[in-house]
């Protein structure tokens, strides 16, 4: 069976998160979805809470959640996660002709053309992009170009072939961000049901985003 990889700083991990993970799980017929926090993020500044504490978090979200798995892989490096080093690593590790699906959300396709080596991304995986609130395809341009020649709305051919291919599906989108629990908490604020109730207890043992 293929292999999904969802990528993210999950400062800290929401429902939002597990939501789309779990119906990306079903929706692909995947063995697993490898939720994947990466320690140095290149677009943005370091995280508030440390690797060890947000692969925490993950484990704690997703503890009964048997399509969900917590991947420390890009926590081990010492230098920022760039999604090329990743897959290759991850190709390397399941072989050449398992189907690998790089899970993103349409926000991040946007911007895809400012990723390191962006057009070999496709030499290792496939990437399912997921619906985000008011973005919309890019239209025009190299990532425009891009998508039309690797476009495949059929899920069937994906998952007979190991890579090579875009497909976007329709993902529930909940009203929920990471950067909105940290402001909460920052003021004092509630935050159940954002996030599970184990994520919520380590937050609070731990002082985080205080």
């Amino acid at each position: 069976m293929a292999i999904a990889l969802f990528g993210g700083t999950f400062n800290p991990v929401h429902t939002g998160h597990l939501r789309v993970a779990t119906e990306l799980a079903e929706l692909l017929h995947v063995r697993s979805v490898r939720m994947m926090p990466c320690a140095f993020p290149p677009h943005r500044g370091a995280p508030q809470a440390s690797a060890q504490q947000r692969l925490d978090m993950l484990n704690a979200a997703i503890a009964n959640q048997s399509l969900l798995v917590a991947d420390d892989l890009e926590l081990q490096r010492t230098e920022p996660s760039y999604s090329i080093d990743t897959l290759e690593l991850v190709r390397q590790q399941i072989g050449a002709v398992q189907p690998l699906f790089f899970c993103i959300g349409m926000d991040a396709l946007a911007k895809i053309d400012t990723w390191q080596r962006w057009r070999e991304l496709l030499g290792h995986c496939h990437i399912v992009v997921s619906s985000r609130p008011e973005t919309e395809r890019p239209k025009t341009g190299a990532v425009a170009e891009w998508i039309d020649a690797h476009r495949c709305d059929d899920l069937a051919i994906l998952q007979q072939s190991p890579a090579g291919k875009v497909h976007f599906c329709e993902m529930t989108m909940l009203d929920l961000s990471s950067t909105e629990i940290r402001r909460k908490l920052a003021r004092g604020e509630n935050i159940q049901f954002m996030t599970p109730d184990a994520v919520v207890n380590y937050i609070q043992q731990h002082h985080l985003y205080e």
